[in-house]
């Protein structure tokens, strides 16, 4: 039987895959780069042999611009050592300001409530005290989550 992470790995090296290829590519090249530069980036793609980097602050820009051969370098680099990188083609790097800074913050601020599907009646089929204690401690936690909604 494959381990789940092969099955992961030939599914990756598929053709239709190759974005996410191009994923893992900008996250090495974002962890390469000076920490101020990297928390500048929200996001990068390619269009037409052209690397877009949408940055999330106007003042970087031009930080970015002067610093565009040194992400060229770890490019070509990177394809030589990894093989996520090896397909990626660019002849260009282009820097923006990414007016969806706010909808990207907003959305990382978000709670997940749900309602609890448990009753906390089940049978404790077991003779150990110690696992007995521990199943009833979780019946009367389910119990108060119950009742607190």
């Amino acid at each position: 039987m494959k381990k789940s992470s092969s099955i992961i790995t030939h599914i990756k090296n598929r053709s239709f895959c190759s974005k996410i290829k191009n994923i893992e590519c900008f996250n090495k090249i974002k962890s390469l780069l000076p920490g101020r530069l990297s928390n500048a980036i929200l996001f990068m793609y390619i269009k037409n042999k052209t690397l877009f980097i949408a940055l999330n602050h106007p003042g970087l820009k031009m930080e970015f611009n002067y610093n565009v051969n040194l992400i060229k370098r770890l490019l070509k680099e990177l394809k030589k050592i990894d093989l996520s990188c090896k397909n990626i083609e660019v002849d260009d790097i282009r820097t923006f300001i990414s007016n969806k800074l706010d909808e990207i913050q907003e959305t990382s601020s978000a709670e997940i409530a749900y309602k609890e599907r448990s009753k906390g009646e089940f049978l404790i089929r077991t003779d150990d005290k110690n696992l007995i204690k521990i199943f009833e401690n979780i019946k009367k936690i389910i119990n108060k989550i119950d009742d607190l909604e």
